[in-house]
């Protein structure tokens, strides 16, 4: 886990992963973060959680639930306006 945000607010925390590769299972590094993301002591029974991940590229890049997903493309996108 790279970063972590939260909104005190709105209880919502989102979870970073960074993974400077090609073809990252998205998937894989979701699940990981669930499982570091209880360790996180912040408002357990009642935050709302979000995932992103960021990666050169990606595996398989689809529609997962809950996550936001950034690859190369994405940032040179991004950074090109």
């Amino acid at each position: 886990m790279d970063l972590v945000a939260l909104n005190d607010s709105t209880k919502e925390i989102i979870f970073v992963e960074c993974k400077w590769k090609d073809k990252v299972n998205a998937e894989k590094i979701r699940e990981d973060l669930k499982e570091k993301s209880k360790f996180v002591e912040w408002n357990n029974e009642k935050r709302k959680e979000f995932y992103c991940i960021i990666a050169k590229s990606f595996k398989k890049k689809t529609k997962i639930a809950d996550v936001l997903l950034f690859d190369l493309r994405d940032m040179e996108k991004a950074f090109k306006d």
